[in-house]
């Protein structure tokens, strides 16, 4: 049997739920021996994908239209206010066929320059989302592989990661008082396994992670 030999590549391939997709496989020169990647090939593969697809939780539809009377739901997009992402622009009226006058009042808030930059349409498992917002991407370390299954073609890896990148907005003061469940979230390690399939020479994801996500419209405090 030829040697395998296992090189860093990257290629795009995988569809994900945030932003963009990419992911990363080996092509191997030769050869009919499928060996399991190293450690370090596994972490570059696991790594690039993340670095591509970060961690991302649904938001409101904007521009964002809060009922006048809904006082939660201001204080809620308020942090949002003060975190920089959202601008209050007023009471205006919309169409309300419920309405007796065929109208209701809202208070609009709408994106600021910065919230523009944060704010993006839903893609993968968040396609049917008009707006997300991303808040971190993992930082994986501590890879383990496992043995080639009894399929021949497949192998587990099992890595920890904590969130990097994290923005500006999400570390806050008016989020960290409003979310302290999401602050722990952001700040604590995780464990994960990913299954990795050999095709056409190469060692690739066998599908897009998983990514645990907050939903922000729905936590509070």
């Amino acid at each position: 049997m030829h040697g395998v030999k296992l090189a860093a590549g990257a290629l795009l391939a995988l569809a994900a739920c945030s932003p963009g997709s990419e992911s990363n496989d080996w092509s191997v020169e030769g050869g009919d021996e499928i060996r399991p990647p190293s450690s370090e090939d596994a972490r570059r593969l696991l790594q690039s994908w993340f670095d591509a697809n970060p961690q991302c939780t649904p938001f409101f539809t904007i521009p964002h239209d809060v009922a006048v009377e809904a006082e939660y739901s201001h204080r809620l997009a308020q942090a949002f206010v003060d975190a920089g992402l959202l601008e209050r622009q007023g009471e205006v009226s919309i169409a309300d066929p419920n309405s007796g006058s065929g109208a209701r009042k809202v208070v609009r808030y709408i994106a600021t320059p910065e919230g523009r930059t944060q704010f993006k349409p839903g893609k993968g498992a968040l396609a049917d989302t008009p707006t997300i917002v991303c808040y971190g991407t993992r930082d994986v370390k501590d890879v383990k592989v496992g043995e080639i299954g009894t399929m021949g073609d497949r192998v587990s890896v099992a890595y920890s990661y904590r969130l990097s990148k994290i923005p500006a907005w999400a570390r806050s003061s008016s989020i960290v008082e409003f979310y302290p469940t999401f602050q722990q979230w952001l700040d604590r390690d995780e464990e994960a396994n990913e299954e990795l399939v050999w095709k056409g020479g190469n060692w690739s994801l066998e599908r897009p992670p998983s990514s645990g996500m907050f939903d922000l419209r729905q936590l509070s405090h």
